[in-house]
C-alpha cells in the first residue's frame, strides 16, 4: 500500500484504519471525495472474530462478500492458508447452560440447545468467523481501488483546531517525523480507547455498563465445525454468575477461537481477572472442543463501551464512528455490525454535508444512530443490570440452555434480527421492552 506524504489536504480525515473508519471512506469514496486514512497499523490480530448476519449484509453493502470468499476457496489446503485470509462460514448457533458444580471451577457443562441463525429479511442466513486483519485488509483493498490514501505507520496525535473547528490532525511517523493532514471534515474511528475522540471532549457515561473480554486461539480437530457455541451461566470463583457468556468459535483454519466477555453489572465484576477466568474456561472446554494445550494465538483482551455509552458523537466538523463512539451491541458485545452500520451512515452523512457545503448536516449523525439503536440499547442496558442480579441470572441461563424456543427468541432479540410487521413473541417482547423502557431512568 503506497503511503501518502504527512503534510496534504483531503476532504475527508478518517482517523484509525478499522472497520468503522473504513466503511465510511469506503462510502464517501464511492461519492467521489478524497479521502485520507491516517492508521497506526499496530494491530496484528488474528483472534477469531464472529460475523453475525447483520455484519455480512454490512459487508456485503460496503462490497466486500466475505461468505463468498468462503465458498469458492479450496478447503483442502486450508491450513496451509494464512488465517487472515481466511473466512469460515457459520450455519447454527448453540447454547449452553454451565451448571454449578464444585469439581468444576466456573460450572460443569449442562443442557444446551442448538438452532439456526434466525432469519430476518434484510440479512443472509449463515453468518461466519474470521480474524479482524482478514477482514480489515479486504476493506482496505477495496478502499484503494476507490482512491483512498493512507497514511501507514502514523499517530494521529492531536486535532487542528480553528476557530473552534476541527480542520484535520497533526500526525507523526514511525520515524517521528510530524506533519498535518487538513480536511474539510474528520471521521473518528480510532477505537475502544479513542485518544483522538477523548482530545475531541468525548467521554464514557461512568454509570452505564461496560465489558472486558479475552480470547485466545487453540488448534483443533473440530475447527471445520458449522456451530458456534455459546455458554451462559460462567461464575467466578465462588460459584456467582457472571453476567456476560463463554464462546467457542471455529475458524476453519486448524484453530478454535475461545474467550469470555465479562459485563461490569456482575456482582464481582472488579475482582475479577479476565486473563484467569478465560484460563478456568479453557479448562473446562478443552475436552469437548479437543483443544490443544497450548494457545496457537496468543490471548488477547480489553474493555468495550457498550449501548452507545460515548458521546457527543459529533461536533461541528467532526463525526465519532464504531467503538470510539461506544455503539456495541449492549446485550452480546459484539461490535463489528454497529461498526460498519455507523461507519456506513457516517459516510453518508458526511458525504451529504460535503455535497450541500454546509457542517450543520453532520447533526443528523447522533440523531440517525439514536433512531437505529437508542431505545433498543436501553432496553439492553437495562437487560444488563437485571441479568447482574444472580438469582435473575440463574433462572434466565437454565431455560437458556433447556428451551430451545426460548433461546431462539433471545437470540433473536439479542443480535436484532425481528421481523417486519407483527413478527412473534420475540417481537412483541421486544415492543413491550421498548415501551417500558421509555418511562425508566437511562442506565
Amino acid at each position: 500500500m503506497v503511503t501518502e506524504p504527512a503534510d496534504t489536504t483531503a476532504d475527508v480525515l478518517v482517523v484509525g484504519g478499522g472497520p468503522a473508519g473504513l466503511a465510511s471512506a469506503i462510502e464517501l469514496a464511492r461519492r467521489g471525495r478524497d479521502v485520507v486514512v491516517v492508521d497506526r497499523g499496530d494491530t496484528t490480530d488474528e483472534i477469531a472474530m464472529l460475523f453475525t448476519p447483520r455484519a455480512v449484509a454490512a459487508s456485503r453493502r460496503l462490497g466486500v462478500d466475505v461468505l463468498d470468499r468462503a465458498d469458492v476457496l479450496d478447503r483442502a489446503d486450508v491450513l496451509d492458508r494464512d488465517g487472515a485470509e481466511w473466512f469460515h462460514p457459520i450455519g447454527r448457533v448453540r447454547i449452553t447452560a454451565a451448571m454449578a458444580d464444585p469439581a468444576h471451577p466456573g460450572g460443569a457443562v449442562g443442557p444446551s440447545t442448538s438452532s439456526a441463525w434466525p432469519r430476518v429479511r434484510v440479512a443472509p442466513d449463515n453468518g461466519g468467523v474470521g480474524t479482524r486483519t482478514g477482514f480489515v485488509a479486504r476493506l482496505r483493498a477495496l478502499a484503494a481501488t476507490l482512491g483512498v490514501r493512507f497514511l501507514d505507520g502514523h499517530d494521529a496525535t492531536q486535532p487542528i483546531v480553528e476557530r473552534g473547528f476541527v480542520r484535520g490532525a497533526c500526525v507523526r511517523g514511525p520515524d517521528g517525523a510530524t506533519g498535518e493532514v487538513r480536511a474539510t471534515f474528520t471521521v473518528v474511528a480510532d477505537g475502544a480507547n479513542s485518544h483522538f475522540g477523548r482530545l475531541l471532549g468525548t467521554y464514557r457515561e461512568p454509570d452505564w455498563p461496560m465489558a472486558l473480554a479475552h480470547t485466545a486461539g487453540h488448534r483443533s480437530p473440530l475447527h471445520l465445525a458449522n456451530e458456534v457455541e455459546v455458554v451462559v451461566g460462567v461464575t467466578d470463583r465462588a460459584g456467582t454468575p457472571i453476567a456476560g457468556y463463554g464462546w467457542m468459535f471455529p475458524t476453519g483454519a486448524g484453530t478454535v477461537g475461545i474467550g469470555v466477555m465479562l459485563v461490569s453489572t456482575s456482582p464481582s465484576f472488579a475482582v475479577i481477572n479476565p486473563a484467569h477466568l478465560l484460563e478456568r474456561f479453557t479448562e473446562q472446554h478443552a475436552d469437548r472442543w479437543q483443544l490443544d494445550p497450548d494457545p496457537a494465538t496468543p490471548a488477547v483482551g480489553g474493555r468495550i463501551p457498550l449501548g452507545a455509552s460515548v458521546g457527543p458523537l459529533a461536533g461541528p466538523t467532526y463525526v465519532i464512528v464504531g467503538d470510539a463512539g461506544g455503539v456495541a451491541n449492549p446485550l452480546t458485545g459484539l461490535g463489528i455490525d454497529t461498526a460498519l452500520e455507523s461507519g456506513i451512515i457516517a459516510g453518508d452523512v458526511v458525504g451529504e454535508a460535503l455535497d450541500e457545503g454546509s457542517a450543520a448536516v453532520l447533526q443528523q449523525y447522533p440523531k440517525l444512530i439514536d433512531d437505529r439503536y437508542g431505545s433498543f440499547y436501553k432496553v439492553g442496558r437495562l437487560a444488563d443490570r437485571f441479568v447482574g442480579q444472580p438469582p435473575v441470572a440463574r433462572r434466565l441461563h437454565a431455560a437458556l440452555g433447556a428451551r430451545p424456543a426460548f433461546a431462539e427468541g433471545t437470540l433473536r432479540v439479542a443480535l436484532q434480527h425481528l421481523r417486519s410487521g407483527r413478527g412473534g413473541v420475540p417481537e412483541l417482547v421486544e415492543r413491550t421492552a421498548r415501551a417500558v423502557a421509555t418511562f425508566a431512568p437511562d442506565a
